[in-house]
């Protein structure tokens, strides 16, 4: 009679642990989530399209000191504008940030890249980023680059960017944007004009309209039709866009940000400034008294803001005088 074969017990155990293994083989290779596919060869490279970024209209930054918004006069969009702030203050922007911005993007080097998934927003700190710089270009076309943590420990940070599903890790941006305030983006300048996008100024004094200035091709006429002097024009804008800030108010108190408001409830100048961007209006007063808690306002100090009053820049009264030009000037 044959002998009937009977496995071991340590036989049965391993085969019943192969099994399992086998199973656990399978269920990973089903249920494991897919790494997204990626050239190799640009894995490293930078990742910010900024040739997108060669002619821009608006720039947002936000980092801790709060979020600025500038415009750009040019009407082509180059970067060399110039370039107006918008918020908080209207104040001109300086010459060369916006330039220098787009070159240190250009030149941002890749470590190492993480998927752009809610633990690693997270971890990386790209919820609360400490910087956003939000740009919109001539084409209209919005790119948002979020810089979040940034590790001491190995000098490195890590950036998102709108439309890639990739969060990357980077050597730090060569200006350190995130901690950028007013004094280190705008000049003392007030205005940023640019005359080639200008269509019309206009001046309105408190009888009315004071100046009106329109372009017909490539002549300036005033409100009557009469053509006005090219030099004495360009002089005209050029001494406008001097015209300098003696001191920058913000982060006003609720009883302070009342006073100003009822100074600016009858301005002595308002300006007018249409283009192919859109119409800006700036209104000057004289401040009457001086603002609960400061003691900043000399005998002829004048102030000037934007429709929405939410911040506002001192003018001597030697520089708010431009405001008075009167039309018999630029004949």
């Amino acid at each position: 009679m044959k002998a009937i074969f009977r496995p071991s017990l340590s036989t049965v155990l391993v085969a019943f642990f192969f099994l399992i293994l086998l199973f656990l083989s399978l269920f990973a290779e089903v249920f494991e989530s897919q790494t997204p596919e990626v050239d190799v060869a640009q894995i490293y490279a930078n990742p910010v399209p900024v040739a997108e970024l060669q002619r821009l209209r608006t720039l947002k930054l936000t980092n801790k000191h709060g979020s600025f918004v500038f415009e750009n006069t040019d009407p082509e969009g180059v970067l060399s504008g110039p370039w107006q702030m918008l918020e908080p203050q209207a104040l001109r922007l300086k010459n060369d940030v916006v330039t220098k911005i787009v070159d240190a993007l250009n030149v941002i080097r890749v470590r190492n890249f993480h998927r752009l998934e809610p633990i690693n927003v997270t971890s990386f700190s790209l919820d609360n980023p400490t910087l956003t710089l939000s740009f919109t270009n001539a084409s209209n076309k919005t790119v948002e680059v979020k810089v979040g943590l940034i590790n001491p420990i190995d000098n490195s940070a890590y950036l998102s960017l709108s439309g890639q599903d990739q969060i990357f890790q980077i050597d730090p941006i060569e200006m350190a944007l995130e901690s950028y305030d007013l004094a280190q983006l705008v000049e003392s300048k007030v205005l940023a004009l640019n005359a080639e996008s200008l269509q019309s100024l206009e001046i309105y004094g408190d009888s009315g309209l004071r100046l009106k200035l329109l372009r017909k091709e490539d002549l300036w006429i005033e409100q009557n039709g009469g053509v006005l002097s090219e030099t004495k024009v360009r002089r005209f804008f050029e001494r406008l866009e001097a015209t300098r800030s003696s001191l920058i108010l913000d982060k006003l108190t609720p009883e302070q940000q009342t006073f100003m408001e009822t100074q600016f409830a009858t301005p002595v100048w308002s300006l007018k400034l249409i283009s192919g961007q859109g119409v800006r209006t700036y209104h000057v007063v004289k401040i009457n008294g001086q603002i609960p808690g400061m003691n900043v306002i000399k005998s002829d100090t004048y102030a000037l803001s934007t429709d929405e009053k939410q911040s506002f820049v001192l003018l001597d009264g030697a520089e708010a005088k431009i405001f008075a030009t009167e039309t018999p000037d630029l004949r």
